[in-house]
């Protein structure tokens, strides 16, 4: 048995058949099922159903492809540790969803585009950008922390071994339609939002209150839309009376369509650059840091 078998069945699990897994293998269909015969016949189990219309798993090739996908997913977690194609040539940023990142990341990019031939920007949930930063898949990831988040955040990333730099704060804002009937205010009470619909980002973990990325839980609110999409968040905003809330740091075209009105009393947040322990930040993460903390 050999990681490229365990590949073979992940591939085809996940086409369907064995015929579309070698075209996304860059194999011939023999090789892979050649490969996937061996291995059977190995560990003594029938790994697929086979028939005209493709292949399924049988249940012990269900349980198979559950540990080697566990098994697969440690040794890319190696790889993106240690190949240097990731140091060099790849800079990536997992993060909440916050505006102000393309202006940072337009930044980097104009500094480093000699040196870097690629660039990501992962922008998703908390648990998922803890996740992103802990598997190597990222270099920094951007949340924040507050009273009511810190302590549960803090416990999951010292498990993750990661740390974090708080590079600026911000008072939360109500993000509104121009047309909104509170638009026009200064500030805005918690009470004057429960009326209204709140957008939120649907977030993992949902039994943990610590990994929402809204700033403010309205516990009388009628009626919550969810997103996972800034892009669908915004126009939400414009098209109904609906709120969400966030940093009020925003730039770009955001500027023109949405309002940003301090919610009053409001809790000071941290925006903050998670990073790997014992790990040295690299040339270009050290300029997106300052960038982002010349922005707040």
């Amino acid at each position: 048995m050999n990681i490229q078998q365990m590949k073979y069945v992940v591939a085809v699990a996940n086409n369907g058949s064995f015929r579309e897994a070698a075209k996304k293998l860059f194999i011939t269909q023999p090789s892979l099922s050649n490969g996937i015969r061996e291995l059977e016949e190995e560990i003594g189990v029938t790994l697929f159903i086979r028939t005209n219309k493709g292949a399924s798993l049988t249940e012990e090739g269900l349980t198979f492809l559950e540990h080697a996908e566990k098994i697969l997913t440690q040794m890319e977690m190696i790889e993106n540790r240690y190949q240097e194609v990731t140091k060099s040539e790849r800079f990536s940023i997992s993060s909440q969803h916050y505006d102000f990142l393309g202006e940072v990341m337009g930044k980097v990019i104009q500094q480093f585009k000699d040196q870097y031939k690629n660039f990501r920007v992962f922008e998703t949930t908390t648990l998922k950008v803890i996740e992103d930063v802990k598997s190597y898949h990222s270099e920094l990831g951007i949340i924040y922390l507050n009273n009511q988040n810190q302590s549960g955040i803090e416990r999951y990333l010292e498990q993750a071994n990661l740390t974090y730099d708080v590079v600026g704060s911000f008072k939360t804002h109500i993000f509104l339609g121009r047309n909104h009937p509170l638009a026009k205010q200064t500030k805005i009470e918690l009470e004057q939002l429960c009326c209204y619909p709140q957008v939120r980002f649907t977030q993992e973990g949902s039994n943990f209150a610590y990994f929402s990325e809204d700033l403010i839980e309205n516990q009388e609110q009628e009626t919550v839309i969810y997103t996972n999409d800034r892009g669908t968040l915004m126009n939400l905003l414009v098209e109904t009376d609906a709120y969400a809330s966030g940093s009020g740091v925003v730039t770009g075209f955001t500027k023109k369509e949405i309002r940003l009105v301090p919610l009053a009393e409001s809790p000071n947040n941290k925006i903050c650059v998670l990073s790997q322990k014992n790990r040295t930040i690299s040339t270009i993460g050290q300029y997106f840091i300052k960038e982002l903390k010349q922005l707040f």
